[in-house]
């Protein structure tokens, strides 16, 4: 798969996404992410939009933040029903107890199979796992 390239405007519609990130990884935990990679998946290539780092005021204003910025799906390590509730008040989908470096997680949307990177222990019939209805999780690639 190609790397991702990075633009500082993107005028397609093509869906928007956020991989909570440490390095080039996602971040074990939502709450210990250190940058926030916005994507856009385009039918050719993925495109970095920004990174943006963790507001000081937590994960509510970043909730906040996402939904203005038009992020259709925040993919992150473990998270917990008090973290997620920012989210879905502003609603922001999350998939949850992800575990991958950037370019599998992107892959892995694309082809519509993000449950294959469920992290070690998580299963989608069991806690938070379930909630992010991964069958129901599918990004369309609109005409730009």
């Amino acid at each position: 798969m190609p790397a991702p390239r990075t633009v500082p405007t993107t005028p397609c519609t093509c869906p928007r996404v956020c991989l909570a990130c440490h390095d080039d990884r996602l971040a074990s935990l939502l709450e210990t992410a250190s940058a926030f990679r916005f994507f856009r998946l385009a039918p050719e290539v993925d495109v970095e939009e920004t990174v943006w780092a963790m507001p000081p005021e937590g994960l509510a204003t970043l909730a906040l933040r996402l939904a203005r910025a038009d992020v259709r799906l925040l993919v992150c390590g473990g998270a917990t029903c008090c973290c997620l509730a920012h989210f879905s008040q502003q609603g922001v989908a999350v998939a949850p107890w992800i575990a991958g470096d950037v370019p599998t997680v992107l892959a892995a949307l694309r082809h519509n199979r993000l449950e294959t990177l469920l992290a070690p222990g998580a299963r989608p019939g069991r806690g938070l796992a379930r909630r992010a209805e991964f069958s129901k999780i599918h990004l369309e690639f609109e005409a730009s």
